[in-house]
């Protein structure tokens, strides 16, 4: 019989950290309460496989070809909506689509030059990195705010967002992780700086980052000012770790490409299961995106009229 994992939530009207994407601040009570009391689910890009799958927490696929018909699908982000966005590296594209694999704009974003990473901003807006660096915001619609807001070291391949709003990029041609505002100003373009280049990066609950390092086949864990925590909290061996996620009981999940899986690891880098998610093709970017589960949550109306949350957030093993 399956068991049921409770997490507590961060916070009533804080934010809810799943894997790189965090929710915050909606505006919207109801949206919120509905994505904190949801299951998660992972999407999964196949960069070789030209689609995208949809995975639950246990590794089992809900359907390994939600969407497909890309020219190479990279990477995902989760969308405040319960959406999630696919960016298309050779088609220059942002899509959006939704869990049950319906297309919402296939063409969200359009004229992007090699684009690499992806991350949503607390308020909806999408950043975008291109190889060269060039960072460019979006609003939620799809319409352009600054298509070249700042540049970042060449080749970044992974971009997260902070419970502060601040921005971390990864460049596997420097090796650097940078911090930047979300207004586009640096604050440390090397917070971190791996020899060899960093790749993948996620960022859990604490807003400590878990960067990958694929040359060397390490994933370290770092606070948000760069300190170390563990430089070698995962060491993969044999297998080429890309792309990270974290779960909110710190669970580290990591793409190996050369296996086409997604493996996982405890909060202390041990290997829980290393066929995680097996089948893929070339994995990217993944995602975890919060589903409402309404059965699970309830609104309350308070004297003063507030409305509060009691919710959980659960997780099948």
């Amino acid at each position: 019989m399956p068991q049921t994992r409770m997490y507590p939530l961060h916070s009533t009207l804080g934010f809810a950290r799943l894997g790189g994407t965090f929710l915050r601040g909606l505006g919207a009570v109801l949206a919120l309460t509905a994505a904190l009391a949801g299951w998660a689910q992972i999407v999964v890009p196949n960069i070789s496989g030209t689609n995208v799958g949809l995975y639950d927490l246990s590794g089992n696929a809900i359907n390994s070809s939600l969407v497909s018909g890309f020219s190479q699908p990279f990477a995902t982000a989760a969308a405040a909506n319960g959406h999630f966005y696919v960016l298309d590296e050779t088609a220059g594209t942002v899509g959006e689509y939704t869990t049950a694999g319906l297309v919402v704009n296939a063409s969200l974003i359009t004229g992007l030059s090699v684009p690499t990473a992806i991350a949503v901003a607390s308020k909806g807006n999408i950043y975008v990195a291109n190889n060269a660096g060039t960072v460019g915001e979006y609003t939620a619609a799809g319409a352009v705010v600054n298509s070249t807001l700042f540049t970042a070291p060449s080749l970044p391949r992974g971009m997260v967002f902070d419970s502060g709003g601040n921005l971390y990029i990864t460049s596997y041609g420097t090796g650097d992780v940078g911090k930047y505002t979300a207004a586009g100003a640096t604050l440390n373009a090397s917070l971190i700086n791996i020899a060899g280049g960093t790749y993948g990066l996620a960022i859990d609950g604490s807003d400590n980052l878990y960067v990958v390092a694929p040359n060397t086949r390490i994933v370290g864990k770092y606070s948000n000012t760069g300190a170390v925590i563990n430089a070698s909290l995962v060491n993969t061996g044999g297998f080429t770790p890309f792309f990270a996620g974290v779960d909110l009981s710190g669970n580290v999940y990591l793409s190996l490409n050369g296996s086409n899986v997604i493996a996982e690891y405890d909060s202390f880098g041990a290997l829980v299961n290393g066929s995680f998610i097996t089948g893929l093709n070339n994995p990217g970017s993944f995602s975890f995106i919060a589903v409402p589960e309404p059965s699970v949550w309830a609104l309350l109306l308070s004297g003063t009229g507030l409305l509060s949350l009691v919710g959980v957030i659960r997780r099948r093993r």
